[in-house]
């Protein structure tokens, strides 16, 4: 029998057109805050590497304890995402995130007032975990409560922030330091944080999580089966490894000395900026291919910078578009580990989508101390190791494409 088709009413359709224009709005105002939000999250790993100079100065370490101020971050950033992640969904997008930047305006600060680099480093751990609450917040909220229509470009909006956090935090921090105490940098993060959280209170919509009656455990009980998914893990190791590459090549250009200049680094570092602005335009021819072929071809680029860079890396216009290729690489390296693991993750899928942002930053926590233990050899010497970490990235790409192939004929 046929269903009866209502037509909607005048009133109704008022309603319909009151609420999408309302969510549209809620998104034109939200998707702006986000955006600073990723790039001031994600930033506070990288803001620190311009201010190594100063910092070992004022402290009167060595090039080897600074390496730890951005592993420990890191650190802590990928704990983060696994703990805060499932705390999200449990007790609301709004109330993590808010509470998250509250906490991260507290000890950023203290981290900025640090009088030793091993009190600043265990800070930074704290500072790295607490801030790992941000990202899966704002993802879920940009998923369940911006307008459908525009989930797309916001998503995409935030997670090209995310990127792009490698290089603006090191411009800024960099233009800083020229004019201010090293310590600046942090005191003037920890009141952007704070503002923030008071802004987003006002803004985002209150939350009504559901599952809270259940155990706490059952928030975290699809952790343990995602790294049984055999397919998947190869591409998290791939993931982890090309984002090691990307974070030891830039603290390996500040512990190396390969370029002088504070001009020149500063080119250097926004030299990249017009790849990432380019990556999501870039977004829909790359879909045509497979997940694995997205992340073959992003590793092979990025393997091939670093190539180069071993045998020409001393030049700085030459080491400028290397930096730029690499960072394009892993751009695109990146998202396609994350669509995997979601789409692997099966009813698992945000927590798969967490484990995945928790071994890319893993990877960032290796790569610093790999630039620590290479930079007395020299950068060609820092290139050649991270172009075998690519290498190796690509060969983890192959196992996880025929694990995937065994498990589908199997």
């Amino acid at each position: 029998m046929a269903m009866p088709i209502v037509q909607p009413t005048a009133g109704t359709s008022a309603v319909t057109r009151t609420a999408g224009a309302s969510s549209s709005a809620h998104t034109r105002r939200t998707l702006p805050f986000f955006v600073l939000s990723a790039l001031l999250a994600t930033g506070q790993m990288y803001a620190p590497i311009p201010l190594f100079t100063a910092m070992k100065a004022d402290w009167g370490v060595g090039s080897a304890v600074m390496t730890w101020i951005i592993s420990a971050f890191a650190f802590g950033y990928a704990g983060g995402f696994v703990l805060f992640g499932p705390l999200s969904d449990r007790y609301g997008h709004r109330r993590v995130l808010v509470t998250g930047m509250l906490v991260t305006a507290a000890v950023t600060l203290l981290t900025g007032l640090a009088f030793s680099a091993p009190l600043a480093v265990g800070l930074r751990v704290i500072q790295g975990l607490v801030v790992g609450s941000m990202p899966p917040a704002i993802m879920a909220y940009v998923a369940t409560r911006l307008d459908p229509a525009h989930r797309a470009v916001a998503t995409m909006s935030v997670s090209t922030a995310f990127l792009a956090a490698t290089v603006v935090a090191q411009i800024v921090s960099q233009a800083m330091v020229g004019a201010f105490p090293w310590r600046t940098v942090f005191i003037a993060s920890a009141a952007v944080f704070a503002g923030m959280a008071l802004v987003l209170h006002s803004m985002l919509v209150a939350d009504a999580p559901a599952g809270r009656d259940r155990p706490l455990r059952h928030s975290y009980a699809a952790i343990p089966a995602v790294l049984r998914i055999r397919p998947l893990l190869p591409l998290l190791l791939a993931g982890a490894l090309s984002m090691a590459a990307m974070v030891g090549v830039y603290t390996g250009l500040e512990l190396t000395g390969v370029i002088e200049s504070s001009g020149e680094l500063l080119a250097l570092r926004a030299g990249a900026l017009p790849v990432m602005i380019a990556l999501p335009f870039v977004a829909v021819p790359l879909a045509r291919l497979s997940k694995h072929r997205q992340i073959v071809l992003g590793v092979l680029i990025a393997a091939s910078a670093m190539v180069v860079a071993t045998f020409e890396g001393a030049h700085p216009v030459v080491l400028t578009v290397l930096l730029a290729v690499l960072v394009g690489g892993v751009g695109v390296v990146a998202p396609a580990v994350l669509q995997s693991a979601g789409e692997l993750g099966g009813e698992s899928r945000a927590a798969a989508m967490s484990v995945a942002m928790f071994s890319f930053y893993v990877g960032a926590t290796i790569g610093p101390l790999i630039a620590a233990a290479a930079a007395p050899s020299g950068f060609a010497v820092l290139a050649s190791i991270l172009a075998l970490l690519l290498v190796a990235a690509l060969g983890m790409t192959v196992v996880g494409l025929h694990t995937q192939r065994a498990v589908a004929s199997a």
